[in-house]
């Protein structure tokens, strides 16, 4: 993650400033059998450097902070001439300015229109001995330990082992997914050697999640044998038994996928379509999580307009695709279901020749397009696969579809999704693509996401609103992400009550979690006569002012209004009335509530349930979705298109006026029904 913020640091870094992230939290034990580690970072987590005359080991990457202040100290005229023009309504001398920078400062990690590095470059560490936590905190002072917050807490239950066998691994990030799996399955093979350990243990983040799975897909391909292990075996440079040897599925105990980039990233989509368009909110939630933010800053935002940021991107991007226009990751990045169309568009019929694109084509072709398929026989061999992922917002590029704010919820987990802002219509049945058990239920409580079709079905979880990067900041996933590192046998999203498939997140950023007495998460059934609803912060009370439900059958007692919660407490809401006898349609409840200590004067948070409860409408296909809105983001959005409604929206109050609105109508209504 570190990786990525400096990265978008140099794209824009006079555009959007991103805050440090530090979080401190304590971690539970298990007794269960230890592995070896290997992390597989995200994207840009290995240095390079190059041989030059006067030093030998040259860094090219890792572009660190001090990098960044010292190009902006020794352009400041240019800089200040740039934001003269900004402000006059011209982002191009401001974008240039930047983009020549970007050019120098990375301008040896090119690769040219035949898909070869125009600078040789060299990883700093490679073997098993030198990625080791001890060496590299001994012999570099951590300075190339990946996700130094994940891997002390996922590792504390090795004792005095955990720096010895936990790895880190380093790949030229720049190059074909492919190659970076092949420089995976090498570096196994070492961890088993420098262990002496018979099978190792893998935790993925992000680009590394893409570098797992596709590790994983090939090591199914080289069991099948035959034309496709051939054609791998080709791919790779490798002869078919080096590549049954290399790629061997009995070597992994567990592998952990948490948000991971499996099948592409919509940043490089909206980059290489030159169609990012900034969703300010989505970015301030990022911000938000990422520093697990005590306050709700994202309502004074809702309404400014950042235009300036996308126009200045435009101008910049094209500096930016100079440098990674060309890398054999970037193109693999592309969701499959735009690579053609991207490569038809932005590719010269000079560059689709290219190795990079070749790979690139293998990688779609045989591998993201079969990848279901190659995970399960994986599965089937006793290799435990998990994923975690996030989903429910949209990309903070513009691109409106669920995602973690940069992975697409679909292509991270295989899942059919309803589109962005709908639901599947009443008595919808999951399809069941890779799940044959009709017993299952992998549709999401807000019945947007159908998780039977994804790759793993049994061992998927989905996180509402977990942002990328963010899954240590969640207590729920980084629960989740330790247990299934440290299982012993199977863990799927049936055996814990406490870690169902669906869950939302529990980021201290979120303020507010809400759930039912007795049914599954995200579910309601006639059982069901109270709600709990949870303050998450650790540092702030919450006054709750009103629980609603848009269910005509139930309603919450008005004398829960002025309740305080402390820090992290939880409250049980008795309320009158039955689920009434139905299934597979969905209703919301809404909390609104004041953080004592907060700038925001009141907020709400609005939870979606499944009736499970009787018989299901029938589901009409002809109609297979419907809107999802809540009841409170349809009557902001009538009183936005009146003219009061637009003047308030430019002064930041809607917003505030409409929940006191609701609040106020809601505690009448319920008054006067005593």
């Amino acid at each position: 993650m570190k990786h990525v913020r400096r990265i978008l640091a140099l794209v824009l870094v006079f555009a959007v400033g991103v805050s440090s992230m530090l979080f401190a939290a304590n971690a539970e034990t298990a007794d269960t059998q230890t592995y070896p580690v290997i992390v597989v970072a995200g994207y840009g987590g290995t240095s390079l450097y190059k041989v030059s005359p006067d030093n030998p080991q040259d860094n090219v990457w890792y572009v660190g902070d001090t990098l960044i202040t010292d190009a902006v100290v020794s352009h400041i005229p240019q800089i200040l001439f740039g934001l003269l023009r900004l402000a006059l309504g011209n982002p191009k001398p401001l974008a240039d300015v930047v983009g020549r920078e970007f050019v120098r400062l990375c301008g040896d990690l090119t690769y040219d229109e035949d898909g070869k590095p125009v600078t040789p470059l060299f990883r700093y560490h490679s073997t098993a001995e030198e990625v080791t936590t001890a060496y590299l905190n001994e012999e570099e002072d951590g300075k190339y330990v990946h996700e130094g917050e994940i891997m002390p807490y996922v590792t504390q239950d090795l004792g005095d082992k955990a720096e010895e066998w936990t790895f880190n691994f380093q790949t030229d990030f720049r190059q074909n997914i492919i190659y970076c799996a092949r420089d995976l399955a090498e570096l196994v093979k070492g961890a088993k050697a420098q262990t002496g350990q018979e099978q190792v243990n893998l935790i993925a983040v992000s680009h590394g999640g893409q570098v797992t799975s596709t590790y994983l897909a090939l090591c199914a391909i080289a069991a099948k044998g035959g034309a496709e292990a051939r054609e791998m075996a080709e791919h790779l440079g490798l002869t078919v038994e080096e590549a049954t040897e290399l790629f061997d599925a009995h070597d992994i105990h567990n592998a952990v996928l948490t948000v991971p980039a499996t099948g592409g990233a919509l940043l490089a989509y909206d980059a290489f379509n030159d169609a990012i368009s900034f969703d300010e909110l989505t970015l301030l939630y990022f911000i938000e999580n990422g520093n697990m933010m005590e306050i709700d800053m994202h309502w004074m935002f809702a309404a400014q307009q950042l235009g300036f940021v996308d126009e200045l991107i435009h101008y910049l991007l094209p500096h930016v695709m100079n440098i990674i226009g060309h890398w054999g990751s970037m193109w693999d990045f592309m969701p499959l279901e735009k690579y053609d169309a991207i490569k038809e568009k932005a590719a010269s019929e000079r560059f689709l020749k290219s190795d990079v694109i070749a790979q690139s084509d293998y990688f779609h072709y045989s591998i993201l397009s079969h990848l279901a398929e190659d995970l399960q026989a994986v599965d089937a061999m006793g290799v435990n696969v998990y994923f975690i992922a996030g989903g429910g917002v949209p990309s903070v590029t513009g691109t409106q579809e669920s995602s973690d704010a940069i992975i697409p919820l679909s292509g991270a987990t295989g899942a059919t999704l309803a589109p962005f802002g709908s639901r599947f219509a009443n008595g919808y049945q999951t399809l069941n693509t890779q799940c044959s058990d009709p017993t299952h239920n992998h549709l999401s409580p807000a019945m947007d996401i159908d998780m039977s079709t994804g790759y793993l079905p049994e061992t998927t979880w989905i996180v509402n609103r977990l942002f990328h990067g963010m899954t240590y900041k969640d207590i729920y996933t980084r629960t989740l992400m330790k247990l299934l590192i440290e299982s012993d046998d199977k863990i799927t999203v049936h055996d814990y009550s406490e870690y169902p498939q669906f869950h939302e997140s529990m980021n201290v950023c979120e303020s507010v979690y809400a759930e039912f007495g007795t049914s599954k998460t995200g579910f309601v059934n006639a059982d069901d006569h109270t709600l709990t609803v949870k303050n998450l912060s650790k540092e702030s009370k919450m006054v709750l002012l009103s629980v609603t439900t848009d269910n005509p059958n139930l309603r919450f007692d008005v004398k829960n209004v002025g309740k305080t919660l402390e820090p992290e407490e939880s409250v049980t809401l008795p309320f009158t009335g039955t689920v009434q006898a139905k299934s597979l349609e969905t209703m919301t409840v809404t909390v609104s509530y004041c953080l004592i200590g907060s700038p925001t004067p009141v907020n709400e948070k609005t939870f979606t349930f499944t009736l499970m409860n009787g018989e299901a409408d029938r589901y009409n296909a002809a109609e297979p979705f419907t809107d999802a809105g809540t009841p409170a983001q349809q009557s902001q959005a009538r009183l936005a298109k009146t003219a009061p409604g637009r003047m308030l929206n430019r002064l930041n109050t809607t917003y505030v006026l409409t929940l006191f609105w609701r609040i106020s109508l809601r505690v009448l209504q319920l008054a006067f029904q005593r």
